[in-house]
């Protein structure tokens, strides 16, 4: 069988890229032939060098020849002159970045409403830091709530039972949860270090929606007990401001127990993974949170806000069973200082989770994905 693969871009090599490459993967392990449309020409060196190995498709075709800086979330709507052409010469057309389009899908991979990003939960974004950006947002949020009105067809998959309900709130439409993929075995080779510091990690793009901030302030409280790292990918004028506004909060308080790393290699992060007690996951209603996972497959103790799907979907809203959870600063400080003093309490965790993670891992998701492609039939 064909099958058409929609997606803006790669390029950024975050969780809903990997997603879109682990389908392609899964896609042509089932024995199909595989056509990936993208706005701009994906730059498989920067996106092995972020996720590692890929399987690329059978065939890649662009819209545009260059990369395109401005208008990031418009290029999802250029997506639709792909999805035309696919439509007639593919057998199944999948759209992996989630967004409406006013042209049928036969399985739509929604992340969550992007119309709803600013409805309910107070994420702060870009898009809600400055009048520009939210009058730049405006349009996009109309566009796709007429779309997913009107046009939003075919079977709907999505991260979490978080985004679900959102899904089922603002489109009407139902969905069925199909946790994103997550590379465990490759992560679980941190966990043969054989000492760990006291040593907290973040990990993710340079967007204000990470909310790194937040870290910062920690590590300002905990200056003599531990050293924070933040990984991330930058990409883009928006991502180097971000990163460049971190800095200067680090140079202005002093804060020698921070690290700041940009765009590192794959191997130097499950390097940094094999040293870290703790995953500090600082954004709020975080849809589902890939990174959480992987640093549960790596040896380390999730702590993550108390809301979304990292909450609800991966520590499954226990506290102290697979991980820990906040609302506070002070709380947050309170109980990464107990992990960091209590061996016992770590090693705890880090074993039950050993099997647990499995259930979010990139086979489960292979697995339950082709599923949904013979419910289909």
């Amino acid at each position: 069988m064909k099958v058409g693969v929609i997606h803006h871009s790669l390029n950024a090599a975050g969780g809903a890229d990997r997603l879109c490459l682990k389908t392609i993967e899964a896609l042509k392990e089932a024995g199909h032939e595989v056509v990936l449309a993208t706005v701009e020409p994906t730059n498989w060196k920067r996106v092995e060098r972020i996720l590692g190995k890929v399987v690329k498709p059978d065939k890649e075709t662009s819209l545009l020849p260059f990369k395109l800086e401005l208008f990031g979330i418009y290029m999802r709507l250029l997506t639709s002159f792909s999805a035309l052409k696919l439509r007639k010469k593919c057998d199944l057309l999948i759209n992996t970045h989630g967004d409406a389009l006013p042209v049928k899908a036969d399985i739509i991979y929604m992340h969550y409403p992007m119309f709803a990003l600013l409805k309910d939960n107070p994420v702060s974004t870009k898009y809600s830091e400055s009048i520009f950006w939210r009058a730049y947002f405006a349009p996009y949020e109309i566009i796709q709530e007429i779309i997913a009105q009107k046009f939003l067809e075919g079977l709907i998959l999505t991260n979490s039972n978080f985004s679900r309900k959102a899904i089922k709130k603002y489109t009407g439409k139902d969905s069925v949860v199909v946790y994103p993929p997550v590379d465990i075995k490759t992560f679980a080779i941190a966990t043969k270090s054989e000492e760990r510091e006291n040593l907290i990690v973040s990990c993710g793009r340079y967007s204000a929606e990470k909310n790194y901030e937040f870290v910062l302030e920690v590590a300002e409280k905990l200056r003599e007990k531990a050293k924070f790292i933040i990984i991330g990918s930058v990409s883009g004028r928006v991502s180097r401001d971000y990163y460049e506004k971190l800095s200067q909060i680090k140079r202005k308080k002093k804060l020698d127990n921070v690290e700041l790393l940009r765009n590192v290699s794959f191997g130097d992060l499950l390097r940094i993974y094999g040293k870290a007690k703790i995953y500090l996951h600082a954004m709020k209603y975080e849809h589902f949170g890939i990174s959480v996972v992987e640093a549960m497959a790596a040896g380390m103790v999730p702590v993550v806000h108390r809301s979304g799907g990292s909450w609800e979907d991966i520590l499954e809203a226990k506290q102290g069973v697979h991980g820990f959870s906040y609302t506070t600063l002070d709380e947050a400080v309170g109980i990464i200082k107990k992990i960091i003093s209590d061996v016992d309490l770590s090693k705890e965790i880090t074993s039950r989770n050993t099997e647990y993670i499995y259930k979010f891992s990139s086979e489960a998701y292979k697995r339950r994905f082709l599923r949904s492609i013979k419910s289909l039939r």
